[in-house]
């Protein structure tokens, strides 16, 4: 049953400082009722919870941030950094985290650490997050071995890669295994030649589950592995993709599929290959690794492996949160460790079959 406001109500919602009490008044409930529904908490009737929406969309409702940061004694705010927002597949993985983030009413501050390996390191003791509850970090440099040297002074989640040093949470998919199911599935398609494009300045490192499993999907399917057919990139862009797949040609020309450890690279791969003559997926198979959403928008389409990042963003922000509480109220969590999400295969049109 719908409320009336009382006259002090009226007027604080006129000058744009509507309280609690009056969404409350108006929506004819609780004030903890309210809270529960301006927060996404709690067991409140759909009925309920639309009368208090409309009530706080009525009266242009806000709440006190700062009132609440000294109740709780923390920020609300959470720490994302990523190499760079210009790849496609961190750009939109940082656009999950932000959804995520305000589901649990919390904000974002995010930064770029270029994929330097200091600043992955000393991420926690970056004076721009010094003041966030935790910290979402997404490495390209950072590996096992540094872990002893990571400062963790606050609750620490390390997304898409596999760390277990026991120190902090981190979330990644197999992607050893979706590694192998890409080449299973080129060399179902009658690909006999399978070259790979890999980030990394020199041959991809042993510690790239992504190439082990090329590799071992190579095994797999009694295919050499040729190192002349890997090409390693310095950064993951359209144009180091174009590039690599043009030095591809020119050293294994004979090369029908290419396995991309990322979007960006394949996107560019595309494109170098058009230049080079070759039609997609006529004479040279592709699939990349990431499934941003232009994928499924370029001609022709991408196939590639979904990592499962919208479950990572979910899972990894909700244990960030978790964490943060449990820093303020003294609860006990779980030890951090080392959490698999799952990944598919996007199939589409520009790894079908081989023609005869």
């Amino acid at each position: 049953m719908r409320g009336r406001l009382s006259e002090a109500g009226a007027d604080s919602a006129a000058r744009g400082s509507a309280t609690l009490r009056d969404v409350a008044a108006l929506a004819g409930v609780s004030v903890s009722t309210v809270s529960n529904v301006a927060r996404g908490r709690g067991n409140v009737r759909e009925e309920t919870r639309r009368r208090v929406q409309d009530a706080i969309d009525e009266l242009g409702y806000r709440p006190n941030l700062a009132a609440r940061r000294l109740r709780s004694g923390r920020s609300h705010v959470l720490g994302l950094a990523l190499p760079s927002v210009t790849v496609p597949y961190f750009r939109e993985f940082a656009d999950s985290v932000l959804r995520e983030a305000q589901g649990h009413g919390m904000s974002v501050r995010i930064t770029q650490t270029h994929g330097d390996v200091r600043r992955e390191r000393g991420v926690c003791d970056d004076p721009y997050l010094r003041h966030v509850d935790g910290i979402l970090l997404v490495p390209v440099a950072l590996g096992q071995a540094d872990m002893r040297a990571l400062t963790v002074t606050k609750p620490l989640v390390v997304a898409t890669a596999s760390f277990t040093a026991g120190r902090v949470d981190s979330f990644d998919t197999d992607r050893f295994e979706a590694a192998r199911t890409v080449v299973a599935h080129l060399a179902a398609g009658g690909r006999r030649r399978i070259a790979a494009l890999a980030p990394g300045e020199a041959q991809p490192a042993e510690s790239d589950e992504r190439y082990l499993g090329y590799v071992a999907g190579l095994r797999d399917a009694g295919l050499p592995v040729s190192r002349r057919r890997v090409v390693s990139t310095e950064t993951v862009t359209f144009a180091a993709g174009a590039d690599a797949v043009r030095t591809l040609v020119g050293r294994a020309p004979d090369t029908d599929a290419v396995f991309a450890l990322g979007d960006a690279l394949a996107l560019g791969a595309l494109r170098g290959l058009r230049d080079a003559g070759r039609t997609v997926p006529g004479d040279v198979a592709v699939v990349g690794f990431g499934d941003v959403a232009q994928a499924a928008y370029c001609a022709p389409t991408l196939t590639t492996v979904d990592p499962g990042r919208e479950e990572m963003a979910h899972r990894a922000v909700s244990l960030l949160a978790e964490r943060a509480q449990a820093r303020t109220t003294g609860a006990v969590l779980p030890e951090p460790g080392h959490h698999t999400v799952g990944f598919r295969l996007v199939e589409r049109e520009s790894s079908a079959v081989a023609s005869e």
